[in-house]
């Protein structure tokens, strides 16, 4: 998963780094590309920055990037790798389309080169996702080769309708389906249109080259994957999507061999995992010796300060105009001074030396790609980040970070397990909410080696764990069949214990993990607890 998921908003307890010996991170999503769309981006996308590497700095000891569209987060212990696949039905359907291919004894009516062209599309109905980009080489293709294709749109989202409209206005054959499962669309298209640059990896792009399909993608970095496969068609201008659209509608796929198939499902995927997840001999001690530098550095790329590149020129050349004019400023100063007898000599060349020193700085750089280098040591910099984290979730800001990052659901699970804590402080006994932010009671007998654990054991703990005590006996040790004298006594424990509930959570409150909210018990009625 995401660092930044399991970190933004986790709940109380050791860091990753602490509790385990390796970690490794998979970023799947570029939030710096997203925070550029939204309102005061030049504060929020170097915010989201920041805050993505920080999480990453301070919880993996290895970073695995699904493509180079992600920038750096912690460069010496970064890489770049897709480590996602497809499920079965997409690698059946794919073997079935090569069956269909070799088969020369009769021509297909979908994938056959002479077949009636089959192209769609399918992603969530966003601008971002390329959609205008998709009808502007649609419409390109037809008024420049004469190209009117069909275009079938599959998906939901906020711009459909304003996309249908632009289509309809555009004259665009693109009628709008909305979503549907990929996998139903397997023998019924030959061409997949993928315009899209706002994705880190596409995954539909890889369920239609896993089906045999033509794929035609834009070429950039997200993309770098599929350039492998025979079928993926890469542009760069409109000119080469015409083309590619042109070769697609009048041949047939390449079948997939054995080595492209593999490539793309699950099993690859894991392997390509364990092999991105490790850190060499060779690697750890290069990583040692650069963590352990004193010079070492951090640069966070930052966004342009100025959009406009004619207004970034003129701000430059005023700046350079400024410089010289004050560098003439300190040169004939510091000739004043050398030759002024009233200060001593040794004064005036300490004077002197100061103004002839200079800040050379490029400027234009600065205005288009600002970086923010930190000089302090990749190793005490995690270290800073990770006390700083420690601190922050502990604290009530880290309360706020929770429901702004999680929302109610694990803002309830920090709150749950924050008064379970109380609760078993105000019994007495000793302090564990430092180890378990939970009641710990009973679980003194399940201290050891959590792998050796039994299925039972673990639904014991489990019990104890979150089913409040009765007079120091839990839960999970109850009889199985009590007498009716006892059944009359664990009722009117067991309402105690439910009016102590009804005490602890407000009703307003929305239910979690399929628990029903306290006010909805009767005093007699059983509840389950889902683990």
């Amino acid at each position: 998963e995401e660092p930044e998921h399991l970190n933004w908003y986790r709940a109380p307890g050791e860091s990753w780094t602490k509790k385990f010996k390796h970690v490794v991170g998979i970023l799947h999503t570029n939030y710096f590309q997203y925070a550029l769309d939204q309102p005061a981006a030049l504060v929020r996308a170097p915010a989201m920055r920041l805050l993505c590497s920080w999480m990453c700095r301070a919880h993996c000891h290895r970073v695995v990037k699904l493509s180079g569209t992600i920038d750096k987060v912690a460069p010496e212990k970064e890489l770049v790798e897709n480590v996602h696949g497809v499920r079965g039905t997409f690698l059946n359907t794919g073997e079935e389309v090569k069956r269909r291919l070799l088969d020369t004894s009769k021509s297909d009516p979908v994938f056959d080169k002479d077949a009636v062209p089959t192209i769609y599309f399918i992603g969530k109905m966003l601008w971002s996702k390329g959609l205008g980009s998709l009808m502007e080489l649609l419409k390109y293709a037809e008024e420049s080769a004469g190209i009117k294709v069909k275009v079938d749109m599959y998906g939901g989202g906020p711009d459909k309708d304003a996309a249908e409209k632009k289509a309809d206005s555009l004259d665009l054959d693109m009628p709008f389906h909305g979503p549907v499962d990929h996998a139903k669309l397997d023998f019924s298209h030959k061409i997949f249109v993928n315009p899209s640059t706002s994705e880190v990896l596409c995954t539909t792009s890889a369920e239609a080259l896993a089906m045999g399909k033509f794929v035609i993608l834009p070429s950039h970095v997200s993309n770098d994957f599929f350039a492998q496969f025979p079928n993926c068609l890469s542009y760069a201008s409109k000119e080469e999507f015409v083309g590619n659209l042109f070769y697609a509608m009048t041949h047939s796929p390449e079948p997939l061999s054995d080595q492209y198939l593999h490539a793309l499902s699950w099993k690859a995927a894991t392997i390509r995992l364990e092999n991105a997840g490790c850190i060499p001999e060779a690697e750890a001690q290069q990583m040692q010796e650069f963590l352990s530098s004193e010079d070492g550095g951090v640069e966070i790329p930052l966004p342009p300060l100025i959009e406009s590149e004619q207004r970034r020129k003129q701000i430059s050349t005023t700046f350079r105009y400024t410089r010289h004019r004050y560098r003439q400023f300190r040169s004939r100063l510091s000739s004043e001074v050398l030759q002024n007898k009233v200060l001593p000599k040794k004064l005036r060349e300490q004077v002197a030396t100061g103004l002839e020193q200079q800040l050379d700085l490029d400027i234009d750089q600065i205005i288009e790609s600002p970086k923010l280098r930190l000089k302090l040591s990749p190793a005490e910099l995690d270290k800073s980040l990770l006390e700083l984290y420690d601190n922050v979730s502990a604290s009530p800001g880290g309360d706020v970070l929770r429901v702004i990052g999680g929302g109610g659901p694990v803002a309830l699970q920090n709150l749950y397990m924050r008064r379970q804590a109380r609760k078993g402080r105000s019994r007495g006994g000793e302090d564990m909410s430092q180890r378990f932010p939970f009641n710990v009671d009973g679980l003194d007998d399940m201290a050891g080696n959590e792998s050796d654990r039994t299925a039972s054991e673990w639904i014991r703990w489990a019990l104890r764990r979150n089913l409040p005590t009765r007079n120091g006996v839990d839960s999970s040790s109850a009889k199985a069949t009590p007498t009716p004298d006892e059944k009359v006594k664990d009722t009117t424990k067991m309402s105690t214990s439910l009016n102590m509930q009804r005490r602890s959570y407000s009703p307003t409150l929305h239910s979690w993990s399929g628990l029903r909210p306290p006010t909805t018990f009767g005093r007699h009625n059983t509840f389950t607890l889902l683990i």
